[in-house]
């Protein structure tokens, strides 16, 4: 049954709580129980302007709940799209695949680009809202009872809270009608229209801009008010403008939609770009960097220049520096594989790369292992947990939650695509042989941690083997039992312990036999599986469902040889770090 069909079947908190994936008990008490001070936690980040936006962030217990209603509602609404006819989007804000650059290129090389600004997008939607279009919306036709609880779990004072994990989807179930009839009046003046989130977009070729959606102020050259007409739809839809944020933009000039350059295709302020550009370089020789802040934001007054501050987390630059590369990446028609290619890749990539390159390994925060595959960490972190003795070097226990005292690379979709890490050894082949010259690129590297690449001991490692060679590692093979090799300034590479004559092993080895015998749902685990195949499971399945939920249970004793070479490298790094 769909997330959808089954929405539309309950009729009691009972059958949501099941949906939901809580017992009836304990969403009765989230609901009806929970103290409201309990509830959120309150407070203001500021506007550039400088003016206060009051955030309510729930609690973690009222966060797990509206996340999971949240996911349920996307997937309802995935459900509605699938049995639906094609058709364009016209809200791109908290939609899977959507986003400002998709917003955007809706509006490139037009002759007028107009935008406003929905007023108080969140607070207009209050529980009423919420609960009546649940009841009455054909798509979803909920009964009643349900349609009370869910606006009972999303509103909080009798609105959407900005900072709730449902908001955002309710919002845009909300705003489907204003959607609906904003796309008949755009039609109907012959614009194209889209919203994300509280910000709305008509853009035309025609000569003239259809003054029932906008005309020009009397008297002043670049003012627009908006259109009466356009107005009462948008009153009709129950929201309002803030009509000190309507722009107009003509051809000629700079045209500016959701923050995206759209005269030819959408693309950051080249400005923007700029400033990227240099705070990069400057972290790149001197380790550190500056941002501009807003006046307001600095203690100044509203409308004074930005000031220049030191920042103080890398996470700033990341953000900025990704938002650009997703806008970039995205309007590059090239094939992927011509994208990542170094002779081919665009300076934006390059200077991704050298970012990411500089965060996790220049400046590695704690020791860094970098594994084969994405399951070799949960075999780690359980052993070095359960294997007191290595406390000390690898972690500690702080009250009662294991604290790794390294760091194991996060395989994420980002580092899998710009670093090209996380698909096996063919990855770190390439990484290990390009890794001394990426370093030479930096004029400031402390190098303060080691970073450790852990492979499997078996065919697959051959190609790094050699690598490994050309960097000095003499004598490596696949029976050699160095505990470790260093290949660069901070740069170690691990094996899994010899285990045969043939010293082939690999991380799998290191449970008991009985424990890789486990049989779920008929199939029995196999380490080699990489598609699907009958009757076996493969190692995601056997670190999500064999050892973390059986890690006080495991033996892990065999662990200990290569927790031991993790533990000498570490200490050959204190003892002989690089030169300054």
């Amino acid at each position: 049954m769909s997330s959808l069909s089954k929405l539309q079947a309950a009729k009691s908190l009972d059958d949501l709580a099941a949906i939901l994936g809580y017992k009836p008990a304990a969403l009765a008490f989230l609901l009806y129980h929970l103290p409201v001070a309990q509830k959120y936690t309150a407070f203001t980040v500021p506007k550039r302007d400088g003016t206060p936006r009051e955030i309510l962030a729930p609690t973690p217990k009222l966060k797990l709940l509206q996340r999971r209603l949240a996911n349920i509602l996307y997937l309802a609404l995935a459900d509605i799209d699938k049995a639906g006819a094609p058709r364009r989007y016209l809200s791109h804000g908290f939609a899977k695949n959507l986003s400002i650059v998709t917003n955007a290129n809706v509006h490139r090389r037009r002759r007028y680009v107009l935008n406003l600004d929905l007023k108080d997008f969140f607070p207009s939607i209050n529980f009423g809202r919420v609960r009546g279009m649940f009841i009455n919306d054909k798509r979803f036709a909920l009964d009643p009872k349900i349609a009370t609880l869910i606006a009972q779990i999303a509103c909080h004072d009798n609105v959407l809270p900005q900072g709730s994990p449902c908001s955002p989807v309710i919002s845009n179930v909300i705003g489907h009608l204003l959607d609906i009839r904003l796309v008949r009046f755009a039609k109907d003046q012959k614009c194209t229209y889209s919203r994300y989130a509280d910000d709305i977009t008509f853009s035309t070729n025609a000569k003239l801009f259809p003054k029932d959606a906008a005309a020009p102020v009397a008297g002043s050259e670049h003012e627009w008010t908006l259109g009466a007409a356009l107005l009462k739809e948008i009153d009709k839809a129950g929201f309002a403008t803030n009509p000190t944020k309507t722009r107009m933009q003509y051809r000629g000039s700079r045209q500016v939609t959701t923050g995206l350059l759209v005269n030819e295709k959408p693309n950051v302020l080249p400005e923007y770009y700029r400033r990227v550009r240099a705070m990069c370089w400057s972290l790149f020789n001197s380790g550190s960097y500056y941002r501009m802040v807003p006046a307001a934001l600095a203690g100044g007054k509203s409308g004074d220049p930005d000031v220049k501050e030191t920042a103080t987390s890398l996470a700033t630059l990341q953000g900025m520096l990704g938002h650009v590369y997703h806008v970039r990446n995205q309007v590059d028609p090239r094939p992927s594989a011509e994208k990542k290619s170094e002779r081919t890749a665009t300076a934006t990539r390059r200077l991704y790369i050298r970012f990411l390159f500089y965060r996790n390994f220049v400046v590695a925060p704690k020791p860094l292992i970098i594994p084969e595959g994405k399951t070799d960490p949960v075999y780690l972190r359980a052993a070095m947990e359960k294997l007191t003795a290595y406390h000390p070097r690898l972690g500690m226990i702080d009250k009662g939650k294991f604290r790794p005292a390294v760091k194991f690379m996060n395989f994420s979709s980002t580092v899998h695509d710009v670093l090209q890490l996380g698909n096996g050894t063919g990855d770190l082949f390439h990484f290990i042989r390009k890794y001394g010259d990426s370093l030479k690129a930096y004029r400031h590297r402390p190098l303060p941690n080691p970073v450790i690449v852990l492979i499997d001991n078996d065919d697959g490692a051959k190609e790094i083997l050699g690598a490994a060679k050309g960097l000095g590692a003499t004598g490596i093979s696949l029976t050699s039992s160095d505990p470790f090799y260093r290949l660069g300034p901070n740069l170690y590479l691990i094996k899994t312990p010899e285990v045969s004559p043939k010293g082939k092993s690999c991380i799998e080895d290191m449970f008991d036999p009985k424990l890789l015998a486990t049989v779920i749902d008929g199939k029995i685990f196999d380490p080699n599986k990489k598609h699907d195949e009958p009757g076996k499971y493969g190692k995601q399945r056997f670190a999500e469902k064999v050892v973390q939920p059986q890690k006080d249970a495991i033996d892990f004793a065999k662990f200990a040889g290569l927790l031991d070479r993790i533990v000498a490298a570490l200490d050959d790094y204190a003892a002989n770090p690089p030169p300054p």
